[in-house]
């Protein structure tokens, strides 16, 4: 059922978005005074690649409301923590699949850098005490998790008893 449901969607989607990005494109040219060039298109390919891994990314915090009850429970800064911690672990792995599994190039895989620069940008984690290596670090122990199902939820506990080690003052 879930599937039937999921494949409509896509259809719908794959149909709008033959309509939409010619039509954006081509307005978006005009409206800076641009030809529909190399440059217009790249710009509606990066957007693209950002559709998709917003699309990976978003549900993660649905998902992880509903499988961690306990996490809207928490005070700040931990929940903040646990939730984004988490969804860019789990946006690397499901991402870093889409791209090598199913060899989709448009699946953007975000650098430990850049992942690391979007959580240190939450008022809540700005005593975040985590570098590159950390970040690398906990994604390797994540992928010990990943292989099984309800991984992401014993994971998110495990992140949850580290809290003390990356958040200054806890």
């Amino acid at each position: 059922m879930v599937e039937d449901e999921l494949k409509a969607l896509i259809e719908e989607l794959s149909a709008e978005l033959a309509q939409a990005l010619p039509f954006a494109a081509k307005r978006l040219a005009e409206l800076f005074g641009l030809g529909l060039g190399p440059r217009v298109l790249g710009a509606v390919r990066r957007a693209c690649e950002n559709a998709l891994h917003i699309t990976v990314h978003e549900p993660v915090h649905e998902m992880a409301r509903e499988g961690l009850p306990w996490l809207e429970e928490l005070h700040e800064p931990d929940r903040t923590f646990v939730d984004e911690v988490l969804a860019r672990l789990v946006e690397r792995y499901v991402s870093s699949e889409l791209r090598g599994s199913l060899g989709l190039k448009t699946a953007l895989v975000e650098s430990f850098e850049e992942q690391l620069f979007e959580l240190r940008s939450y008022e809540q984690l700005r005593e975040l005490q985590m570098d590159v290596g950390d970040l690398e670090g906990l994604y390797q122990e994540f992928l010990e998790f990943a292989g099984r199902e309800g991984g992401a939820r014993e994971f998110a506990k495990h992140l949850l008893g580290l809290r003390k080690r990356y958040l200054s003052g806890r």
